[in-house]
């Protein structure tokens, strides 16, 4: 068996390179003790190892799912096996080298679990960790004998995860890894491409890869960090803002002083019919509130009664103004 203390260790090679390297040699069973601390003083060595190495990792992923696309089984279920070693080496390869670029498509994903705009679903898994996603989200699920892994692709997902000291639990989501072995935390992914970890329960480790320079952190209760566009951000919540954030895994939507044109996209996550407000200066206003998942006209209904505004149903959306008070006489 290879050993990757060996391979790529030229001058030349490049990061991507050497995690590839890596990562095909860690799938084909555990490290040798010389390896593991070749592996552990590579990453060590600099911080963009770090990065290629995760990033290497959620490409490898993939790899089961086309091998068995090119082996004509796409519809049989996935075992994680040794068959066509050179195939799947090959294909490996072709997947390293594309990380980042997207090259495996959405509907092809293993381990997949996607939900619809409006829809909360709770999963329980294998090990005896519950997951909840949120609206418009689709993961991968991928459990090893030595790692309990999430990809999560897009929307938002909560983790109640089942201690096991000897399975770390790792949830991936664009450049940012979370790893936990017992805790309650929640990891989502807004549209503007921020990534935000949020800690109800324990303690979270999160590595950001962002831009090649990783950083990492240990989040504690209460507490979330935020992988924005803007430049990464730490904060120290309340625990009930925690508790209102998580909200949607119980049905429910909570409104306590938000904006109200953040609440209404939050709302809209879930609904079938969006709120449209179209003043720029209410949807500044505070706004208080319970609602059930998806009930978008309770929503603009109870903010219409609340700020003296008015709803006006279209096909397509309930659109909320400030009301036109009548010309005096």
């Amino acid at each position: 068996m290879t050993s990757v203390a060996s391979v790529g260790s030229g001058d030349s090679d490049n990061a991507e390179s050497r995690a590839a390297a890596w990562v095909i040699r860690s799938s084909e069973g555990p490290l040798t003790a010389e390896d593991q601390q070749a592996l552990d003083a590579w990453l060590a060595s600099d911080t963009r190892n770090l990065g290629a190495w995760v990033k290497a990792q959620a490409a490898w992923l993939d790899v089961d799912r086309l091998v068995a696309l090119d082996t004509g089984t796409a519809n049989e279920p996935v075992r994680v096996t040794k068959p066509l070693p050179w195939r799947k080496m090959a294909i490996a390869a072709s997947v390293l080298f594309a990380v980042g670029v997207g090259f495996v498509a959405e509907d092809q994903l293993p381990g997949r679990i996607e939900t619809a705009r409006g829809e909360v679903r709770r999963v329980a898994l294998d090990d005896g960790s519950t997951m909840f996603l949120n609206g418009d989200t689709l993961l991968q699920v991928r459990f090893s004998s030595g790692q309990r892994r999430i990809v999560l692709r897009r929307g938002e997902a909560s983790f109640k995860v089942a201690h096991d000291a000897a399975r770390p639990f790792v949830v991936e989501a664009g450049n940012v890894s979370a790893r936990a072995v017992g805790t309650d935390f929640t990891v989502g992914k807004a549209t503007d491409g921020d990534i935000a970890v949020t800690v109800a329960e324990g303690r979270v480790k999160v590595t950001d890869a962002e831009r090649g320079a990783p950083r990492q952190l240990v989040l504690d209760r209460d507490e979330q960090f935020v992988a924005a566009t803007i430049g990464p951000r730490r904060a120290r919540l309340d625990p009930r803002e925690v508790q209102r954030q998580q909200a949607w895994r119980s049905g429910q939507l909570v409104f306590r002083g938000q904006m109200l044109a953040s609440a209404a996209a939050e709302v809209n996550r879930h609904a079938t019919k969006p709120v449209v407000i179209n003043d720029s200066s209410l949807g500044r206003a505070e706004f208080m509130g319970v609602f059930r998942v998806g009930d978008s006209r309770a929503f603009a209904n109870a903010a219409a009664a609340a700020f003296n505004g008015e709803v006006s149903e279209t096909p397509d959306a309930f659109v909320l103004a400030r009301r036109q008070n009548s010309p005096s006489h």
